[in-house]
């Protein structure tokens, strides 16, 4: 999975997400993330997205990768046969 603007702050841990959505609350899809990472899912986040909301590697959940850039690594997930899910 690759998360990037406004979907970006479901990799943050609770910190980090609370910072960055201005609650207290903390980051009520971690548990979601972590599960799907034991199922063998890869989670994402876009460099660019990191880079513009000042977000590092110490900001994100456990097993969560920075790419590059969103667009560039979901062209080359569907030229490997992944399939592209976006919102409607």
């Amino acid at each position: 999975m690759v998360f990037h603007t406004n979907a970006g702050h479901l990799t943050l841990h609770d910190e980090a997400y609370n910072a960055s959505r201005k609650i207290a609350a903390g980051n009520h899809n971690r548990e979601l993330i972590a599960d799907l990472v034991t199922r063998g899912v890869e989670i994402e986040l876009c460099g660019a997205t990191a880079k513009a909301n000042g977000w590092g590697n110490a900001d994100l959940l456990p097993n969560v990768k920075i790419n590059t850039d969103a667009m560039a690594r979901t062209i080359q997930l569907v030229q490997q046969g992944f399939v592209k899910i976006t919102e409607a």
